[in-house]
């Protein structure tokens, strides 16, 4: 029979506690409450929670006082504690040992979430604390920063190998600090920051001591910090930049001034003669996030540019990690499945938007010669396949308001919306899906129409070339806003009024 595991949530608001409570007792949870810090530590030390809900609103004992008592007792040290607060400021919490932080008003989903993350988490520092044991795993129950976090406090020498598709790398851990990585033909402080960026594949730590040559030089913590931010920049820059497949090359009359930055000059350097964008990344011995940012100034001065030949559906839609990434983003914690299948849906005037879709867009297959939900406007219309195990469904849902009660049953999926016209019934539609759905919407077209203004997970005009519009569109779904509580209903308040 399965260990029921018990939570102690400490908070003096009782409707917050309530709705918790319904949510964890739902998953099977054993629930105890305190509704101060100084009763907290009494059932922590009596009842042995295995995971702490600590508010700040807490009187008597405060949060910081909270875990420091805790560590020092044989007892609860090891028992993980979540902050919740109503205002998370970041630089406050630190050297506080905690487990999580979760901000108020909560979205349930996502502190269950957490929550079972952090039991997996330490289920896997229980075995990393074995020194013969070998340990394996998948990186989408237990991520690479929480595996190096588990290593550094265990002060662990190994190597952990990881896999993600066709992609192999590996990063070399001495007591506990990060030495070496590698993946693909990059090495070092670099490859590790790549791979950080990692979010599906597998695992596998291997207990050793002899090692090689150490080439990077940064506490465990610095490491991760600085590379999670690097890989956030990272992503953000990518939209700018064409497929990591399409070469690129030095302008024939580039003006370069003589002195340049030492990036810079990595850069001009590999340009002068054309190459993969992918290529340029692994060559320069510069962090991607510095050498991308010189690529973008490069091109806005008109110094780089994409070679001769090279046409915006030249090479792949979308490239390893982008195709890694999305199809984490549409499994979101869900059980791992060999195929993949997102959709997109074509807002658009009738069935020309459809023919439109087919006759410009290449590889894409219909479902039939002529697919039924060309003329009836509801349906799939064809299937795109991206990789082996990611496909994209085009579908197409009736505009009218008489069939508003069809569109969010079969909007499951989602990743992003193709606004092909400016039709009132088009632009209806493609609004639902961006408030309602919260995807990203791709205008085909120079402008955004102003109702699509200020979308959540955004809108963007992109010209009319359709396959760049889509590859755009499926870049921004790699990038969602967040979910803020309280802005869907406030939306949709105003949508309906």
């Amino acid at each position: 029979m399965a260990q029921v595991r018990k939570i102690l949530i400490a908070d003096p608001d009782i409707e917050s506690v309530r709705t918790l409570t319904r949510a964890l007792r739902a998953r099977g949870y054993q629930v105890h409450y305190a509704p101060d810090g100084s009763r907290a530590l009494e059932i922590c030390v009596l009842r042995h929670p295995d995971l702490v809900l600590f508010d700040e609103a807490c009187r008597l004992l405060d949060a910081r006082t909270f875990i420091q008592i805790l560590r020092t007792n044989p007892r609860t040290e090891e028992v993980p504690v979540v902050l919740t607060t109503t205002n998370l400021d970041v630089d406050r919490l630190r050297g506080l040992r905690l487990a999580a932080h979760l901000k108020k008003p909560f979205n349930l989903d996502e502190v269950l979430s957490r929550l079972e993350h952090i039991f997996r988490r330490n289920e896997a520092a229980k075995d990393l604390k074995n020194d013969a044991q070998e340990i394996e795993g998948s990186l989408t129950q237990l991520g690479i920063p929480d595996l190096l976090q588990i290593l550094g406090m265990n002060k662990r020498s190994g190597k952990l190998s990881l896999e993600r598709g066709s992609e192999r790398g590996e990063i070399l851990v001495t007591e506990g600090r990060s030495v070496n990585a590698r993946v693909g033909r990059v090495e070092g402080e670099k490859a590790l920051f790549r791979l950080l960026a990692w979010t599906e594949g597998t695992f596998t730590f291997s207990p050793g001591t002899n090692l090689g040559k150490p080439r990077i030089d940064r506490a465990m913590d610095d490491a991760l910090l600085e590379g999670m931010r690097q890989a956030d920049e990272v992503n953000r820059l990518l939209p700018s930049l064409p497929p990591r497949t399409t070469r690129m090359v030095l302008a024939p009359d580039a003006d370069l001034p003589q002195e340049q930055h030492p990036v810079t000059a990595q850069v001009v350097d590999l340009l002068r003669q054309p190459r993969a964008l992918g290529e340029v990344l692994d060559l320069a011995p510069a962090p991607d996030l510095e050498v991308l940012g010189v690529l973008i100034t490069l091109m806005q001065k008109g110094v780089a540019r994409v070679a001769e030949g090279e046409g915006e559906g030249s090479g792949p839609l979308l490239g390893p990690a982008e195709l890694h990434a999305l199809r984490s983003r549409v499994l979101r914690g869900k059980s791992p499945l060999k195929v993949v299948t997102a959709k997109v849906f074509i807002c658009g005037n009738g069935p020309a938007a459809a023919r439109r879709l087919f006759a410009q867009l290449p590889g894409l297959a219909a479902v039939s010669a002529e697919p039924k939900a060309v003329k009836s406007g509801f349906g799939t219309l064809g299937r795109l396949e991206l990789s082996e195990v990611l496909h994209l469904d085009f579908c197409v849902l009736p505009p009218a308001e008489a069939a508003r009660p069809l569109w969010r049953p079969f909007s499951a999926g989602a990743v992003g919306a193709l606004l092909m016209d400016s039709s009132e019934a088009a632009v209806r539609l493609a609004h639902y899906l961006a408030w309602e759905i919260r995807v990203p919407i791709a205008v085909l077209g120079s402008t955004v129409p102003d109702k699509l203004n200020g979308a959540p997970a955004g809108s963007i005009a992109l010209g009319d070339d359709l396959t760049e519009a889509l590859r755009g569109l499926l870049v921004q779904s790699l990038h969602p806003a967040p979910m803020t509580p309280g802005v869907q209903s406030e939306t949709r308040a105003a949508s309906s009024g």
